[in-house]
């Protein structure tokens, strides 16, 4: 398990990490219990990690982070803009080990390969939001992966040689996290603008595959509510929204 002491260590405070040996999903746990903002629920193993559209998948133990942050006072217009914003802060938290960038909406890739996942879930209550959990899973220490996706992943490792304090990295993220949130909360921070910085894929080709169609399109950017901006073939541009699409770099 990861060590809490360590943790708080390089986080300089106590009682934000919540350290389980194994757990459904820690999104599934910090939804149903009563956290305090900002408050971290790490496992080393997930039984029943969810992907986007609610795929399911089994977590390593003892290599990675999987990992899901309490968020409070956020509004509903600023989830999508969250997703992609807490991306451009793990590329930041990551920077001195490896140049990471964004694949929207919820990736992080290295080298065409991807890194780490994105996943928020969130809680109403008539009408209103009520919590916002941002579920991440970060590749950390594994030296290898499974056939079906030893070509589309890496880890820090793969791309370094080198093992990593994961303790160190998870309060890295969870400061980078707390001290820059209000600032991003009252739009101070404006997504948008910081694509062309974090972006994979901005001005090249990329696929979309939606409803069994394929599309070829140009990535040209965000707009202020993180929707991705792309010229189809024609030279038009399109506004794309989330959802079960397929977002694939044309290689």
């Amino acid at each position: 398990m990861l060590n809490v002491s360590a943790f708080d260590a390089y986080y300089g405070k106590s009682g934000k990490l919540i350290s389980l040996k194994e757990v459904d999903s820690t999104n599934t746990y910090a939804v149903k219990h009563e956290l305090p903002p900002f408050t971290c629920v790490v496992a080393e193993k997930q039984t029943a990690g969810r992907g986007r559209s609610g795929r399911q998948w089994h977590s390593n133990t003892d290599q990675n982070l999987y990992f899901s942050i309490v968020i409070d006072g956020l509004d509903a217009s600023m989830l999508l803009p969250l997703n992609i914003f807490a991306g451009y802060l793990l590329s930041d938290t990551l920077k001195d080990i490896v140049d990471a960038k964004v694949k929207w909406p919820n990736d992080m890739v290295v080298n065409g390969k991807k890194l780490a996942g994105i996943l928020m879930e969130t809680t109403f209550s008539g009408g209103t939001l009520e919590k916002v959990v941002l579920g991440i899973g970060l590749n950390v220490n594994c030296e290898s992966f499974d056939d079906e996706i030893k070509d589309i992943a890496t880890s820090l490792y793969i791309e370094t040689g080198q093992k990593f304090e994961r303790e160190k990295i998870l309060a890295s993220f969870v400061l980078n996290l707390e001290n820059s949130f209000e600032e991003f909360r009252s739009k101070r921070i404006e997504v948008e603008k910081l694509w062309s910085t974090y972006s994979a894929y901005l001005d090249k080709k990329i696929s979309i595959h939606k409803d069994g169609v394929k599309t070829i399109y140009t990535e040209k950017g965000i707009d202020t509510t993180g929707c991705l901006l792309a010229l189809d073939e024609s030279g038009s541009l399109q506004t794309i929204i989330t959802g079960d699409i397929g977002y694939d770099f044309c290689r």
